[in-house]
């Protein structure tokens, strides 16, 4: 028997609760709560092996989304700090996502409602899974249409890198955003759109997060704005600090972050120093 795959078992007899599965050397329990039907002794039947609660193996007639080391986009369903994030594979038992797989910082733990891209693996004889690795998508899914310049996709966020982001596409493509073009803090597993700016590799494609310059320039207005005010109305930032620095804080290249402050000055809204830009209260 091997858990996390499909197996064609016998009915060994019936119980008050359950039926009792075998495959002539160990057997195992169906309760009937799974059954699709009364079942006769000695019928075949093809079940899904998991692991119970109490590490018993168990049988379920469900089709599960995902079986032993394949790869799916699985939906977060559930959140325990103690142990991880658990995912729906389609049977009445979720599978755990472990706390090891993911950052020390809970605020980029996935959500319910998001999804991840998994490996089924088995550890310590209990059924887990495993973020899969950056570059592996193309060994599990080598033949995928390529995207197009300026297409906008549906993807997941699933490696927080320092000098961006790495996506997955619903259809198995990795996608990587800069900081620069995108301006705010995402987590793992949360679902974004981002526009192909162009294909980096045979297997890797860049892209933005950012709207158009003409709708970011007010966004990047609104972003200083908020800086300014969270830190008390001035910043030790202006039209002379280093790129690397503007990139650091606010996400932007330095012509943004000009274009931005030359918008907010135009309007008013803050005042030049040589040394610091202040916000008109």
């Amino acid at each position: 028997m091997e858990i996390g795959k499909i197996n064609t078992l016998k009915v060994l007899r019936e119980t008050d609760i359950a039926y009792l599965l075998t495959d002539g050397e160990s057997e195992v329990f169906l309760h009937k709560k799974e059954a699709k039907k009364p079942y006769l002794d000695n019928e075949e039947l093809e079940v899904f092996l998991y692991t119970d609660n109490q590490g018993r193996i168990t049988a379920s007639t469900a089709i599960p989304f995902i079986q032993l080391d394949e790869v799916k986009r699985l939906e977060v369903v559930g959140i325990r700090h103690r142990y991880g994030v658990f995912l729906n594979i389609g049977i009445v038992k979720d599978l755990l996502l472990s706390l090891d797989d993911l950052p020390e910082d809970l605020n980029k733990w996935p959500q319910v409602g998001d999804f991840v891209f998994v490996k089924m693996i088995v550890k310590h004889d209990k059924l887990f899974a495993h973020i899969i690795g950056r570059k592996q998508l193309t060994d599990y899914f080598p033949d995928k249409e390529p995207l197009l310049e300026n297409q906008v996709v549906n993807a997941n966020v699933m490696y927080l890198l320092e000098h961006g982001l790495v996506c997955f596409t619903e259809s198995f493509h990795e996608i990587f955003v800069h900081r620069n073009n995108f301006r705010k803090k995402y987590r793992i597993g949360e679902t974004v759109n981002p526009k192909i700016i162009k294909q980096s590799s045979i297997d890797e494609y860049t892209a933005t997060l950012i709207e158009q310059k003409e709708i970011m320039l007010e966004k990047d207005a609104l972003f200083i704005l908020n800086y300014l005010e969270e830190h008390s109305g001035i910043m030790h930032y202006t039209d002379k600090t280093s790129p690397e620095i503007i990139s650091e804080i606010f996400h932007m290249s330095k012509s943004s972050f000009k274009r931005a402050i030359g918008s907010l000055y135009k309007a008013k809204k803050i005042k030049l120093d040589k040394e610091k830009t202040i916000l008109n209260k």
